[in-house]
């Protein structure tokens, strides 16, 4: 008789996620998530507002692996995404992961060193 008394979740990605890979930054405000659980989980939840609203991930064809993409779009700002997982013998567990949604970019600041302004001193010129 074996008793199933545990759950682990574990890889939890943000599938987007394209600045320095690992870093859960992205620029796209519709988030991606892949969730690697064992094959006996049989739901996979994620809230992105503190547990307020849950939302269900998809199995895909690889068991074990679930994915869920945020339908409405998620503006930019610091997010911890909750993730439950749920086996066949009810053993539930959450985990965490931080991301960041950033869609603006950052406009450039150039300056010419004023030692190489040359000519008409001012004129930004070399």
């Amino acid at each position: 008789v074996t008793v199933d008394t545990q759950i682990t979740i574990d890889v939890i990605e943000l599938v987007n996620d394209n600045g320095i890979p690992g870093d859960n930054m992205t620029n796209d405000a519709h988030p991606q998530f892949r969730v690697t659980v064992p094959g006996d989980v049989n739901e996979v939840s994620l809230s992105i507002d503190g547990g307020v609203t849950w939302v269900k991930a998809t199995q895909s064809a690889t068991p074990g692996v679930w994915n869920y993409t945020w339908p409405g779009t998620v503006p930019d700002g610091d997010y911890t995404l909750n993730v439950k997982a749920t086996d066949n013998a009810g053993n539930t567990v959450t985990e965490t992961l931080h991301f960041t949604i950033d869609t603006t970019l950052s406009v450039p600041v150039i300056v010419l060193n004023s030692a190489d302004d040359t000519g008409v001193q001012g004129d930004n010129m070399t």
